[in-house]
């Protein structure tokens, strides 16, 4: 339908209206009447197509925008729906495990340092004193024991910086086995310090400790008391003692004592040792 507002009145006097304007003058009083009686019935005719129209567009508008309201709508909850699908795909993304990338172009070393326990890992990490057999081989040979046991599977609570965390008991607990610094073969005690000075560096202690640590070590065995009789016996007990005091006062900011800067171990260390040795 073409709007109508836009259409003209015809010209009813024209000739071709004569047919027309002839057959109406019988009843009407003139010509002039006849002519004005034609445009009033064009008129009203007109008037109510155009307000047909204008009711008809009405109603198509009413329509297409009640139709782009249920669009606007469904795109809404559209779009609502993949924000949610979006979100509940990253919370199933947190929640699985995640596995670290790794370096292809890496190879596998020719020596793997052999592995001690969760507990002196613990230890290492909290910057503590653990005793240097966790490293040695014997250490980790029970290390490997403990590992295959259910203690992994059990848990415990512990304490760091005043937080709780849950922790397998096998973290938590030292071993049965486990021998002090100065009761350690000469040859474990140093297979150790190295496997130990390894580990220290893994568990991102500051170099300053860990050159201090290597030092330390370096001094013990190219000391000249370990040539002596009962030497080794000295040596251990006093990096024994030494190595635990300084862990103890750390954080005076104590620094380690080098056995050249020391005195020789005194009488009463030398009879001690003696003793154990008999």
């Amino acid at each position: 339908m073409v709007d109508p507002s836009n259409e003209a009145c015809p010209d009813f006097a024209s000739e071709f209206f004569r047919p027309i304007r002839e057959a109406l003058l019988p009843t009407m009083e003139n010509e002039q009447q006849v002519l004005d009686n034609l445009i009033q019935m064009w008129t009203a005719e007109h008037n109510q197509r155009v307000d047909l129209w204008n009711a008809d567009q009405r109603e198509a508008a009413m329509l297409t925008a009640a139709a782009e309201d249920r669009l606007d709508c469904e795109r809404e909850a559209q779009r609502l729906l993949e924000v949610e699908v979006e979100k509940e795909r990253l919370e199933v993304e947190k929640k699985k495990p995640k596995i670290s990338d790794f370096d292809d172009d890496v190879e596998v070393g020719d020596v793997i340092t052999p592995r001690p326990s969760q507990y002196a890992i613990l230890k290492l990490k909290n910057f503590e004193f653990v005793e240097l057999w966790y490293f040695s081989p014997e250490g980790c040979k029970d290390a490997a024991k403990t590992s295959t046991s259910t203690m992994e599977d059990t848990f415990g609570i512990s304490k760091v910086d005043d937080i709780l965390t849950m922790r397998p008991v096998a973290a938590l607990r030292q071993s049965r086995n486990v021998i002090n610094d100065c009761d350690l073969p000469i040859s474990d005690f140093f297979r150790a310090k190295n496997s130990f000075l390894v580990h220290i560096e893994r568990a991102s202690w500051p170099k300053k400790h860990i050159n201090a640590l290597a030092e330390f070590f370096w001094h013990l065995e190219n000391h000249p008391i370990c040539n002596r009789r009962h030497g080794d016996a000295v040596m251990l007990l006093y990096a024994h003692r030494v190595r635990r005091l300084w862990h103890d006062d750390l954080n005076a900011r104590h620094r380690l004592q080098y056995l050249e800067n020391q005195r020789q171990p005194n009488e009463h260390t030398q009879r001690r040792c003696r003793r154990s040795k008999a």
